[in-house]
């Protein structure tokens, strides 16, 4: 071929564009990515409708007929199944597959009216969810099961599950008689089965589980406790209730950060002949953990001799029980219950408000409050303050039962600037080890009011005063409290307030001075500022 200068200049500028592209940054671009990135990850919605008379292909168009469409499914990060509202599906949903972080798979409805329903009949469980996490299940009615309501279950060692979130579902009518504490529940996440496994992320926000005969309506934990169970992290339960069950209405075991608010329980412990006991609200195993502004009340438990109370702490550390209405259940309103395993530290009970528990006479020696070490390790740490106390047992007791206890450590254990009212003249039963003070006591039983301190007994507080170190600060007078007796469902608003006058007035202590790991609080039961550093009142209340 003859050269030509035209088809040399050609090449030339061909191959100056290949070195171009082969070297972007230096022709002014940038450079590519020197791996092949994924294609975005398309998230799904699939429809299901069982009032549907054919089955679909899952789209709204042409929806899914039945739950065996959904368990048959692997879904995706991002996925959604979609119940069509008002219908009933009858089954258990028993989904496949795992989102990710920022794409969960939600199970949820579509469309106007009731809620759509989730019948798992004599199914083990209604919806059941294992070894799988990055699921929210929101907006349903899930009814049946024969041991189960919703079931989420991790056993797989060394594993975590995170981000299960339940919101918003109505969990009833599961149909097994318990006979043992979690063999069965209504709301049952059973995080390592006794294996290195947890939970992580879980929230349980606006859950009715209700009306069965299984053990609890909504339970968070793992394996038996025991010095090395794992520790389930991040667990929140608000906005829920809990009534009409065989056990515990909502319970958390082994659990790093946990809160429990906002929430209702009632009509608890209903098993009879069980072999376990029972309260409302109970968190075992807990560190750092909150429980605040929920109800309590009408609990009962299978076995008599104890418990049967509205809210109980047991084996937790750096925990705080605050701003909470407990009443007219058998047992305590109260209770911090130490470990075989280990030391209960710096616990924290304040701003509550207990009335007229202690309803079953055999159960009312527990009293409003009770500590007890029994076999467990002493108590290190257990802060009582400003909290109100109206005691009208079925049968005897003090209001105030602590004698039970051991203490040990350098954290600080004391009872102050409380307010208890009581029907009967029992008033505190207690060792030396737990310090009394800036309390007001009040009885309306007409006899003289009593204290047993080491085991002595003294008739009378000036007599009870001056014979012990405890309560020299402390007041025998009425507080004047509005409807003092006040302990009717729904929580107080006026009742148990102080009238102009009262000697709790301005007369509490700043109970956490000088006491690092202390603190007054932000505010009192009914959500009032506290004073700054001084004029704090006695009681649940700080007047404004």
């Amino acid at each position: 071929m003859k050269y030509s200068p035209e088809i040399n200049r050609t090449w030339l500028g061909i191959l100056a564009i290949l070195a171009c592209i082969a070297q972007l940054p230096a022709c002014g671009g940038s450079q590519p990515s020197s791996s092949i990135q994924p294609p975005p990850v398309r998230a799904t919605s699939y429809y299901l409708d069982c009032s549907s008379n054919a089955s679909g292909g899952g789209t709204q168009a042409s929806p899914w007929n039945s739950l065996s469409n959904a368990n048959a499914f692997a879904f995706q990060p991002g996925d959604s199944v979609l119940l069509k509202s008002g219908t009933s599906c009858s089954g258990s949903l028993t989904p496949q597959g795992s989102g990710k972080d920022g794409l969960p798979i939600v199970i949820d409805a579509y469309g106007t009216g009731s809620r759509p329903i989730i019948d798992g009949g004599m199914n083990e469980e209604t919806i059941k969810l294992v070894n799988q996490q990055y699921w929210e299940v929101n907006n349903l009615e899930i009814a049946g099961g024969d041991v189960w309501g919703i079931y989420v279950l991790g056993n797989l060692n060394n594993t975590v599950l995170n981000h299960i979130y339940l919101r918003n579902l109505d969990v009833h009518g599961a149909h097994h008689q318990v006979v043992n504490h979690g063999d069965s529940g209504e709301v049952h996440f059973e995080c390592g089965a006794g294996i290195n496994a947890i939970c992580n992320d879980i929230l349980i926000d606006g859950v009715n589980a209700h009306d069965s005969t299984i053990s609890d309506g909504i339970f968070v934990g793992g394996g038996p406790s025991s010095a090395t169970t794992p520790f389930n992290t991040n667990v929140t339960v608000q906005n829920s209730s809990a009534h009409n069950v065989g056990g515990i209405g909502i319970l958390l075991m082994e659990t790093q950060t946990g809160m429990i608010q906002n929430s209702v329980v009632y009509n608890t412990g209903l098993c009879l002949g069980c072999n376990f006991s029972s309260d409302g609200i109970v968190y075992v195993s807990c560190r750092s953990c909150v429980m605040q502004n929920n109800e309590s009340y009408a609990n009962e438990t299978p076995i008599t001799a104890y418990d049967g109370g509205d809210f109980d702490l047991e084996d937790s550390v750096d925990s705080v029980v605050q701003y909470n209405y407990g009443h007219d259940s058998s047992g305590y309103c109260l209770a911090h219950f130490p470990s075989l395993y280990s030391t209960s530290a710096n616990n924290v009970f304040r701003y509550n408000i207990c009335s007229n528990n202690g309803q079953t006479s055999s159960l009312s020696y527990q009293g409003e409050l009770v500590l007890n070490s029994g076999s467990g390790n002493p108590y290190d740490g257990i802060q009582i303050y400003n909290n109100t106390f109206y005691w009208n047992p079925a049968g005897t007791g003090p209001v105030v039962s602590v004698g039970n206890a051991s203490y040990a450590g350098a954290n600080p254990n004391f009872f102050k600037n409380n307010i208890v009212y009581s029907a009967g003249p029992d008033m505190v039963y207690a060792t030396s080890g737990l310090a009394l003070d800036n309390n007001i006591y009040w009885t309306t039983s007409g006899n003289s009011p009593t204290w047993q301190i080491d085991g002595n007994t003294y008739t009378g507080f000036s007599t009870y005063q001056t014979s012990t170190s405890q309560d020299s600060h402390s007041f025998y007078l009425d507080p004047m409290m509005l409807n003092p007796t006040y302990h009717a469902v729904g929580k107080p608003t006026t009742a148990f307030t102080l009238q102009p006058g009262s000697p709790a007035i301005g007369t509490g202590a700043n109970v956490c001075l000088g006491i690092a790991s202390c603190s007054m609080g932000q505010k009192d039961f009914w959500g009032h500022a506290l004073p700054n550093g001084s004029g704090y009142s006695i009681g649940a209340y700080q007047p404004q």
